[in-house]
């Protein structure tokens, strides 16, 4: 038997080599490390279902799962900014105030075309709301009217004078006023007069006039009544006093109309001719305590006829039919407190005339033919004297003062 050197026999592992290179170059399967594989593979297949850490714990801890990036998705804050914290479940979850939330939501794109939209229902709107036809404007009252409503007023207690100074008035127009309603105040007002007189007798006084003979007429006061004691309760009642028409043409006849009026304290009839025929019906009132007739007709003889009127205080006057002479008749009417001539050619001397009326306080002249030399001597001797020419203070006036 012979034996052969160790250099010369081939490896058993070369063997194998030269084998599997036989076969196609194709290494064969390690048994031993699919078989550790495969106890390892079950190994860890027992742990995972035991709940205990596998042996790719590392690897699960370096790359998340499908879980946590669905978790991480539910974290991120939504569209309108609402966070829920699902990592601890006790902790409430945190809500964005609302104006945070307005602020994210109004982006400038949206809030332009929130605009845009505003703006097209706006203009729709506008071009289809439906237009109202303009109402024309109240026609205003008629003449007859307002006329009406002050004789209404008159009777209502509200008022105690006619004036005219819008509309004309004409003489048939006079004789709507209501003439009976208020003679019957009258008569009531004059048993008031006369209760009080009886009255001031029966206590050992004096009436109410006796103080001044010239006194104006007692206030306006109506029908009175004894209500548990021995005074008069007065009530109102209708009454005109005062007639004021400064449009329309008022003739002799409407004169006769205007002195049916009972209790007749002031009179103004602008732009009408009245005469010394139209005067007299007007000298029965008794109680006319101004009269104002600037553009009148009257004489001499009519403005000496005002010496009838025991209350006349204030007398304004006007006509192109007065002459210096008229002082010497206004002489005879002494209760005159007032004088107002209107276009009268007063001299000097009808001047020192005049300022002999014993209750004279003012005097108005217009359109006088007094000179420098008869202001200084009525300054002189009358200092007293209000004053006014062509409307205005005299400027040596001493009662001057401030018209309001």
């Amino acid at each position: 038997m012979s034996t052969k050197p160790p250099g010369d026999e081939p490896a058993e592992d070369e063997t194998k080599e030269t084998d599997n290179s036989k076969l196609g170059g194709e290494e064969a399967p390690d048994v031993e490390s699919e078989t550790s594989a495969g106890g390892d593979s079950s190994a860890s297949g027992d742990e995972d279902a035991s709940g205990e850490p596998g042996g790719e714990d590392e690897v699960s801890a370096e790359e998340p799962s499908a879980a946590d990036d669905a978790k991480e998705d539910d974290d991120e804050s939504d569209e309108l900014g609402d966070v829920v914290d699902t990592d601890d479940e006790d902790q409430p979850a945190v809500r964005v105030p609302l104006k945070q939330r307005l602020i994210a939501f109004w982006t400038p794109a949206r809030l332009c075309v929130a605009l845009v939209v505003v703006a097209v229902l706006g203009l729709g709107w506008w071009a289809t709301r439906p237009i109202e036809t303009p109402k024309p404007p109240p026609e205003p009252p008629k003449p007859e009217e307002l006329y009406a409503e002050q004789i209404q007023r008159v009777l209502d207690g509200v008022s105690k004078q006619l004036h005219t100074v819008s509309y004309p008035i004409k003489d048939e127009d006079l004789k709507k006023l209501p003439f009976d309603q208020l003679k019957d105040a009258a008569k009531q007002r004059s048993e008031l007069r006369q209760h009080l007189e009886s009255l001031a007798e029966e206590s050992g006084g004096e009436s109410p006039d006796d103080h001044d003979e010239n006194s104006a007429p007692l206030p306006p006061s109506d029908r009175f009544s004894r209500l548990g004691g021995d005074e008069p309760q007065i009530t109102e009642l209708p009454m005109l006093e005062t007639v004021l028409i400064d449009e329309g043409v008022i003739t002799d006849k409407g004169m006769e109309t205007i002195a049916e009026i009972p209790e007749l304290r002031h009179v103004r009839l602008r732009l009408s001719p009245i005469t010394d025929a139209g005067l007299e019906p007007l000298l029965k009132c008794e109680t006319l305590w101004f009269l104002n007739l600037p553009h009148s007709k009257l004489t001499e003889e009519g403005v000496r006829s005002l010496s009838k009127l025991p209350k006349l205080r204030q007398l304004r006057l006007g006509s192109t039919l007065l002459g210096n002479e008229v002082c010497r008749a206004l002489l005879e009417v002494k209760s005159l407190r007032g004088i107002h001539l209107i276009g009268v050619p007063v001299s000097d001397e009808g001047l020192k005339v005049l300022v002999e009326l014993p209750h004279l306080e003012s005097l108005y002249l217009d359109d006088s033919g007094i000179t420098e030399t008869g202001w200084d001597w009525l300054f002189q001797n009358h200092p007293q004297l209000h004053v006014h020419i062509n409307q205005r203070h005299h400027d040596r006036d001493p009662q001057y003062h401030v018209h309001e």
